[in-house]
């Protein structure tokens, strides 16, 4: 169930019935900022109870940035100016931080719905977790920069390498398999839980792939899974 305010609109009691029980977190703010819907998953994933951010402001909360780093909530509010002007709000990452703390990257998508008047409206934001797949995107890029310049993850001429030179050919099919997963930034035991194997099997394929390929660290089968495109 989506707690709300005492004095409950019904189209934002219709919208708490919807998103009571979606698996994506689920905030809901008015034309003015203020937090009118908060969602279980929202509560589990990002850690504050509805009844600690009902009534808020959303940038007490939610406080979310940019990739760049740049602050996205407050007065200058994208989504908000967007919706004031009647335009598509467009989905995007944001990082921001959990109750305890941790930095939490969301992905996004908006919904505008239209309240009494013109001037009305909750802005409903649909988020899912995608941290992992930001860390290892921005850890990717790390290792690139360092090592390409070395020849050790790019060709000097910057093109593709050939097919014929690829050193995964080595990897059997069940290897290949789980080195894509690795690449994604998936762990153990989600490997373990898409392939339907134990956590255990899971890591011995991850500590073949590192033997067979002569590497130390996971981060270098990502390099070169993402260098010959097996992602």
């Amino acid at each position: 169930m989506v707690h709300s305010m005492d004095t409950v609109h019904p189209m934002t009691s219709s919208l708490a019935e919807i998103f009571s029980n979606t698996a994506d977190g689920v905030l809901g703010v008015d034309q003015d900022h203020i937090i009118i819907l908060w969602n279980r998953a929202a509560e589990r994933l990002v850690g504050f109870t509805a009844a600690e951010v009902m009534g808020r402001p959303c940038a007490e909360v939610w406080a979310v940035k940019s990739r760049t780093g740049c602050r996205l909530c407050g007065e200058n509010c994208s989504p908000i100016t967007s919706a004031r002007k009647e335009e598509p709000v467009e989905g995007r990452e944001i990082m921001t931080h959990t109750k305890a703390g941790r930095p939490l990257w969301l992905h996004v998508s908006t919904i505008v719905v239209p309240g009494g008047a013109p001037s009305l409206f909750t802005m409903v934001h649909i988020f899912h977790d995608v941290t992992r797949q930001v860390e290892t995107e921005v850890l990717l890029g790390k290792v690139q920069s360092l090592l390409g310049s070395e020849g050790v993850l790019l060709d000097s001429s910057g093109m593709n390498p050939p097919e014929g030179a690829s050193p995964l050919k080595v990897l059997t099919p069940r290897e290949q398999e789980v080195l894509r997963f690795i690449a994604r930034g998936e762990s153990a035991k989600g490997i373990a839980k898409a392939l339907q194997i134990s956590t255990t099997t899971a890591r011995n394929h991850t500590q073949k792939i590192l033997s067979k390929l002569g590497l130390h660290a996971k981060v270098e089968a990502v390099a070169l899974a993402y260098r010959y495109k097996h992602f």
